[in-house]
Parts: C-alpha cells; structure tokens; sequence
C-alpha cells in the first residue's frame, strides 16, 4: 500500500514538473532569459523531478522494482525523473550565470569581445552537462511511459542542437568582433526581391578589430560591372542561371537563394574590380538595420530621426518618394549609407541592450535579413552551424518571386502558398498552390512603380521571376498550363523550377505547381523568403507567415 502511494505521488510531481517545463519554454526568449522568466519554472521543475525520483527509488518501493513488467516502468521512470530533473538544474544554472554575465559592463571593444566569449563558453559547458544523460529503458514501456521518454529524447535533442548553434554562433561572432576582419558588405532592398533576399543594391566595406565595427562609404551596386569572363560560372550555377549572368553584375546575384554559393563569387567579383582580397561577405537589408536600432536607439540623419520604427518604411518606400527624381539618386544613396554607418556607430557607442540586440538578431537571422560567409572554413563552418550562411538542405522548399522590372514593387505584391501532399504507392504527390497579388497604389512615384525604360511594363505593372527550390527527392516537377519552364534542375542540394509572371496593378495570378517527391513519409522544411511582407504558407489545419523557417511532416 505505501509502495502504491509513493508511486502515485511520484505522477503527480512528473506532471508538475512537466508543466512547469513547458511554462520555462514558453519564456524562452533572449529578453525573458535577461528577465529570468524561466528560472522559477526550472526551479520548480527541478525540484519536483527530483522528489520523483526519491519516491520511486526509495526503500518502499523497492520490491515493486523486480517485478518483471512493473519493475521496468519504475525503472524507466527512475532514469527519467534523474535525467529530467538534471536537465532543469543545468537551465537554471546556466540562467543564472547568463544573468551575472549580462550584469557585468561590456561595452568597450574588448570587453565585448571576452563577453561574447564568455557565453559561448556558458554555452558550451551547459551542452556539455545534458550530453549522454541516461533516459533508462526504452522498450518495453507502456503508452504514458513511452511517451514521456520520446518527448524528453526529443526535447534532448532540440536543446541539443540549439546550444550547438549557440556555441557556434557566439564564437564565430567572437572572432569576427576580435578581428581584424575585412568583409563586402551588401545593402539589400526587399522592396525589389531576389532569391531568398533583397537585391543587392548598395556595396561597401565592414571592418571588424577589437570588438569595434566600421562601415565604408556605401555605393550603387549598378555602378560597378565586372567584365564579362573575370569571374567564371561552374556547375549547377552556370546551368541554371548563367543567362542572367550573375558575375558581372551585383544585381543579379542571389537568382539562387544559396548565399553560401554566391557570396563566394561575390568576394571574386570584387577582387576583379581591383580591390582588395575580403575575409568574407556579409548582407543585410533593413530589418537586420531594425534590430540595431531597437536595442541601440534611434539616430539622426540629415535631419530625419531614423528608429526601428521607421527604418524598415523609410528604406523601402519613403525614401524613394522623398528623392524619387533621377537627380536625387545621390542624395537617397548617401542616406542609406548614412543609416547604416550611424546605426554601427550607436553600436561601437554602447549603452544598449544586449539582450535586445541578440533577439532582434536571431531574429532577422531565422528569417534570411541577416546572412554571412567566410572564406576561412573554420569560420563558416561557424556561421552554417548558426545557421546565417543562407545555405539549402537536401529537405529545403523555398519559394521566390524575383523582380524583373526595374521597380519597387515587392512590397506591395502579397504572396500566399498552400502545400497539400498526398502519399501514393512509394511515393508522394505534392501540389503547391500560389497566389500572386499586386496591391500597388495608384500615387507611387514612377521610381516605385516604374515603368523602367525599355522594359514596355505599365506604371504598377509587375514582371518576375517566380521559382521554387524543391527537395532532392523531387522527380517530376511542373505547373499546370505552363509547360515551358524558365529553369528546371539541380541547384545545389536541391531542385529548382521557374516561370515568368507578369502582374498588372489590382491583378491576381493563381499558379499550381505540381511534384513527386520518392517515398510515402518523410519532412519538408519550408524555408523564409526574406519578402516584405512575408509570404503567407498553409499546410493542413497550421498556417504561418514565413518569417522563419517551418519543417512539415507527411
């Protein structure tokens, strides 16, 4: 009878205890982890899971424990209170250390520096204490217990990667901060779309040495061709995009959503022009430059007070309305140089919130605004653990409408997609639905809506490039009523297929896109699109806005 009533008081603390985790993940946050939000909730966990534990391997119980069937649940549930309950003791610990560091001054430059280090190594010891925790029994366990051992196993394993990421993540930007670095910066503008990112319209240097970063002078990335055959195309880039010749000018690169293949070519490009070797590249648009200024502050600029409340609205539109004639060129392109450097200024200023910054980061990271490359492989194996290199995997989907007109009129195009996939035989049909609506307003400036010359479009008339990287696994891919394919093949670790698509102002196309993908079961990562406003996916009864990535399963 005491037997029984321990063990019935253990499920109790494991539900507790189980409640109180999900309650620490849904504070899991960058500003909640400052905040200590989670620490009550890991604490109580903590405590509970190791009460558990001391009930269910106490004395009284202990003839229950060889008993063929019970014993094994008990023993099971044993292992698992141990491990769940040194799992939330390593959370709190690590919360608590993080709150010490980020306590501590770490403003100057090198200081930054060692701060940054210093969690990567917080980081790396918090990894180091849930590794190889033993979970006990996994066969033989009864539905509840089986359960419960399949979510901690998971929850192991996210947390795992996770603090991995973090790990890799603090010390490639230790090592950027510490310097010296010398990396190509591109401005991008999601107002006038590539693949999985904005155009690169403006082009400049970024220096990094002793926790400080400078900015160059930002110039027009269309003032600068390369001559053709400089930098040569090989492999699956010369086969699916060498017509739009990506090398010889800045513009056209990013046809690929694989940053991790172009950034490289871009370092060349570069260097062709006579300047000198970068340690890497590095490309942001104005929502990485919103994360700034949200933890930095606003700034002032030529008399316009620029904050994250704004910044994103002035880059893609207003500016262009403000110094919308040709004679303004110079003066909007100034200003955008003259953002970012006040922003990188307000950062080497300090004073800010760290934690603030880090979230707005990993933020603008998740969904493609912020990507990095390194020509030392040390350092971009870092930044692909990260996962800010912008690279595909063989399981990526992701879906572009790249701007062929000349304009700004991507954000005013809203996008929406609905994934159906349907297991057949050995295989699985998929169809991706799209819908392709343009909003323009009827008073843009023709800088906004063009019409380009030479390009025989209406004023709000879109022309792109609609293209979509499927898995590897893809055989067959093709849209309906569209035979002639724009592209079509390998692209990396994955597939690519595209059309053009032509959109006067108020029209709206409806595209199908239909594919096989090998095997009955399996997952898709649908990858964000970098668009402003973000494209809209439904999958089933779950809907989302792509502004990070989001893995389906079938």
């Amino acid at each position: 009878m005491l037997a029984a009533v321990s063990v019935w008081r253990a499920r109790d603390d494991l539900q507790v205890g189980r409640r109180a985790v999900k309650a620490a993940k849904a504070h899991a946050s960058a500003g909640e982890l400052a905040d200590a939000r989670p620490l009550p909730y890991l604490r109580q966990a903590r405590a509970r899971f190791a009460r558990a534990h001391h009930r269910v391997t106490s004395p009284i119980v202990a003839p229950l424990r060889v008993v063929p069937v019970i014993g094994r649940q008990l023993r099971s549930v044993g292992a698992l209170s141990k491990a769940a309950a040194g799992v939330a003791a390593t959370g709190s610990d690590a919360v608590e250390r993080a709150q010490r560091l980020l306590k501590e001054p770490h403003d100057a430059g090198p200081v930054r520096v060692a701060f940054v280090r210093r969690m990567a190594a917080l980081a790396r010891g918090t990894r180091a204490r849930v590794t190889g925790l033993d979970l006990g029994p996994r066969l033989g366990l009864i539905g509840p217990l089986s359960h419960a051992y399949n979510e901690l196993a998971d929850d192991l394993s996210r947390l795992d990667t996770s603090l991995a990421r973090g790990v890799a993540a603090a010390d490639a930007v230790a090592d950027l901060l510490a310097g010296p670095h010398r990396y190509l910066v591109f401005a991008a503008n999601n107002g006038e779309m590539r693949a999985g990112s904005g155009m690169f319209l403006s082009v400049g240097e970024l220096t990094t040495n002793n926790g400080t970063i400078e900015l160059g002078d930002m110039a027009p990335s269309g003032g600068l061709l390369v001559p053709a055959g400089r930098v040569p195309l090989t492999g699956d880039i010369a086969a699916r995009w060498g017509w739009i010749k990506p090398t010889e000018d800045f513009r056209n690169l990013m046809v690929s959503p694989r940053f991790d293949a172009m950034a490289p070519l871009a370092a060349q490009m570069w260097q062709a022009l006579g300047r000198p070797p970068v340690d890497g590249v590095l490309a942001m648009d104005p929502l990485t430059l919103r994360a700034v200024l949200a933890a930095t502050g606003s700034v002032d600029v030529n008399g316009l007070r620029i904050g994250a409340d704004n910044v994103v609205d002035e880059l893609l539109l207003h500016q262009y309305e403000r110094y919308g004639q040709e004679a303004d060129k110079a003066t909007r392109h100034q200003q955008l140089g003259q953002i970012a450097r006040a922003a990188f200024d307000a950062f080497n200023t300090g004073g800010f919130s760290t934690t603030k910054l880090a979230q707005g980061l990993t933020d603008a990271v998740a969904g493609r605004h912020l990507l990095v490359w390194s020509a030392r492989p040390a350092e971009q194996g870092g930044w692909r653990a990260a996962g800010v290199d912008g690279g595909l995997e063989p399981d990526s989907m992701l879906l572009a409408l790249a701007n062929a007109g000349g304009n700004k009129l991507d954000q005013f195009v809203r996008v929406g997609a609905r994934l159906q996939l349907h297991p057949t035989g050995d295989h699985t049909d998929a169809v991706l639905r799209i819908r392709v609506r343009n909003t323009t307003p009827a008073a843009e400036p023709p800088y906004v809506a063009g019409p380009f010359p030479d390009t025989g479009l209406e004023a709000g008339e879109y022309r792109g490039f609609l293209a979509v990287s499927l898995p590897s696994r893809t055989r067959t891919a093709a849209f309906d009523g569209h035979p002639a394919l724009a592209v079509a093949g390998p692209d990396g670790p994955t597939s690519v297929v595209g059309r053009e698509l032509r959109l006067r102002r108020g029209e709206t196309a409806d595209l199908v896109l239909r594919f096989r993908l090998t095997g009955r079961h399996g997952s898709i990562r649908v990858e964000p699109s970098a668009r402003v406003p973000a494209i809209h996916w439904v999958y089933g009864d779950a809907s989302w806005e792509d502004q990070s990535g989001r893995v389906v399963v079938y």
